[in-house]
């Protein structure tokens, strides 16, 4: 141990390996509830990353670790970090919290917040009043610290660099989408991962596996520098080999995700909305002047226009690049290449009005921004493995 008061407890475990590459990185791991018992001794993660230099921060309260020796822990934190050239947190829960807290005061190289709870207040999770009953129900049940309610405020969180960070929640329960919300509100920029029925316990559904931390390992090992798309793109191809027998919406951030089917079976090619590229701007869908969009439905074996075209998987939107002659669409996880000359014909029947909508910024700032935030959440399923949140 080399840090403890009434309220934290910081345990280091240095590498065990002499390979020299490690030296300069540390992981720092922050517990959620649940730990205060043997916070004394327990680091999380602690066997995923035992060749790592390896720093546990553990709660000896209740209290998101906003406690009034906060600071002092801080200052504890920027010397000891200091000594190391990079510096990756892994947080869960309740550490989320204080994850986020940390990025005000401490240059950190990657953050992955994996289930956090971002606030307590009613006001800003924009509660009804039975909502709130059952959130207080929670904080009782939970014997989370009075002294630290009031402080658990997303709105508290000042955040720089917050293109390092990445959250992964499950859009499927209520705290999670209230959480996507209220970064999409106060942190436009972070990269948020959804990934429906892994549950709360996400960090360790994803770690049995070992997906983080095997991602990590191989980084180091080439000396290169660790890179956001790198965990996003290993968390996601995990995600779809464990789902690839049944229909999920898979939702990412200010990101979309093509399948390239000739080059990888379970891999997203990366389309930045900051960078588009040349290819990505040569693909559109399209709207007729009713608001349909044009999708495909296996059943009916053809393109249709469609005001639903995504209602319980049976649709998909149907994507054209006219560069390259060719459109496609996908159902059911599959790829489905269509007839270019069918298609085309339909855009250009005589009744048709159309209006052709590229995958690109401008297409998510001036259409997507104009949906609610749930209709966002069906929405971003628009082809069952392109994605957006």
């Amino acid at each position: 141990m080399i840090f403890c008061n009434d309220f934290v407890s910081m345990n280091f475990s240095p590498k065990i390996n002499n390979d020299g590459i490690r030296d300069n990185t540390i992981i720092v791991t922050i517990s959620g509830i649940g730990h205060e018992h043997d916070s004394d001794k327990y680091i999380l993660l602690e066997d995923d990353f035992s060749d790592f230099n390896l720093l546990g921060i553990t709660s000896k309260k209740r209290d998101f670790f906003i406690n009034n020796s906060t600071n002092i822990a801080i200052d504890f934190l920027k010397n000891f970090l200091g000594q190391f050239s990079e510096v990756i947190v892994i947080t869960h829960s309740m550490g989320g919290f204080f994850g986020f807290y940390l990025n005000k005061y401490i240059d950190i190289d990657l953050c992955i917040v994996c289930s956090p709870y971002l606030s307590l207040s009613s006001e800003e999770m924009n509660l009804s009043n039975d909502d709130n009953r059952v959130l207080q129900d929670r904080i009782s049940g939970f014997c989370i610290e009075n002294y630290c309610i009031n402080k658990i405020k997303v709105s508290n969180l000042e955040l720089k660099r917050q293109e390092n960070l990445i959250i992964i929640i499950d859009p499927i329960l209520i705290d999670d989408k209230k959480t996507a919300h209220m970064v999409d509100t106060f942190f436009k920029k972070i990269n948020v991962i959804m990934l429906p029925n892994c549950g709360h316990l996400s960090l360790y559904y994803l770690e049995r596996s070992h997906v983080i931390s095997s991602i990590i390992r191989n980084k180091i090992k080439t000396i290169d520098k660790l890179f956001v798309k790198k965990i996003i793109s290993g968390v996601l191809t995990f995600y779809l080999r464990c789902v690839s027998f049944r229909s999920s919406k898979i939702c990412i951030k200010s990101q979309i995700y093509f399948n390239d089917q000739e080059l990888h079976k379970n891999y997203y090619s990366f389309v930045y909305d900051a960078s588009c590229s040349d290819e990505n701007n040569d693909h559109y869908i399209f709207i007729n002047k009713y608001g349909c969009i044009m999708s495909f439905c296996l059943s009916k074996s053809g393109i249709s226009w469609s005001s639903m075209p995504f209602e319980d998987g049976k649709f998909s939107a149907v994507i054209m690049n006219k560069h390259k002659n060719m459109c496609f669409s996908f159902y059911n996880e599959q790829f489905i290449e269509m007839d270019y000359k069918k298609v085309y014909l339909e855009l250009n029947k005589s009744e048709n009005e159309f209006s052709k909508i590229p995958f690109s910024r401008d297409f998510f700032t001036n259409y997507f921004n104009k949906l609610s935030f749930n209709e966002k959440i069906d929405l971003y399923s628009i082809i069952n493995r392109n994605k957006k949140s």
